[in-house]
């Protein structure tokens, strides 16, 4: 994670973050679960991938528990077929990265989305089916999320590093565990979170505290 921010194994890093909260799993598996996921995907484009994973292999936004912590699991996400924009996201990712397609996470305010990353104009929305979007589209879906109330910048769907999607999903545990006064695995969080240079200087007090409870 102090490394290059593009370069940071998406697949890997969503799935250390499983690992921490479920102790036991194993992480060889559910690489390989991602892999017969892209082996089984029969055209090798992104409307392909898209095909692929929300219309035959049936994953959805899970819109009746979007707060379950699980959510921002990849093997639960892969397990359930249930996920988060932004887990949904990495994702379909990863699976397009195995088959040759080259996708980036849209780290937009309030959503997420995935764009081809040869095509500025090519859109997909994970959390909706994989509904394909140009850019008017994907404004459209921030403008929904915000209800017109975050003014709008282009550089929202500029492509959003690995790590910053990483440390995305980071921000999004730390959330709900800090909501739900969830003591325990807000400590294993802001541990993962400490792995972070800047954020390991700018939350030194937090971590310390929240790491506390394992003394």
């Amino acid at each position: 994670m102090a490394g290059d921010a593009q370069q940071v194994p998406l697949d890997e890093a969503a799935l250390l973050i499983s690992t921490e909260l479920q102790p036991g799993l194993d992480l060889i598996e559910w690489l390989a679960a991602l892999d017969l996921l892209a082996g089984d995907c029969p055209t090798p484009t992104a409307d392909g991938v898209a095909r692929h994973l929300f219309e035959t292999e049936h994953f959805a936004g899970n819109r009746t528990a979007y707060y379950d912590w699980r959510n921002s699991c990849l093997d639960r996400v892969i397990a359930t077929r249930t996920g988060i924009p932004i887990s949904l996201s990495v994702l379909m990712i990863e699976v397009a990265r195995r088959v040759g397609v080259k996708m980036v996470g849209i780290g937009m305010p309030a959503h997420f989305l995935v764009r081809v990353e040869a095509d500025d104009d090519a859109f997909y929305d994970p959390f909706d089916g994989g509904a394909r979007l140009d850019r008017a589209g994907a404004r459209s879906r921030f403008e929904d999320a915000t209800r017109n109330q975050v003014p709008w910048d282009e550089a929202f769907l500029d492509p959003t590093p690995n790590r910053d999607i990483v440390i995305r999903m980071l921000n999004n545990l730390k959330s709900v565990f800090a909501g739900r006064s969830d003591l325990v695995r807000l400590g294993l969080v802001m541990g993962l979170r400490a792995t972070i240079p800047e954020l390991a200087e700018a939350e030194d007090a937090e971590i310390a505290a929240a790491s506390a409870i394992f003394n």
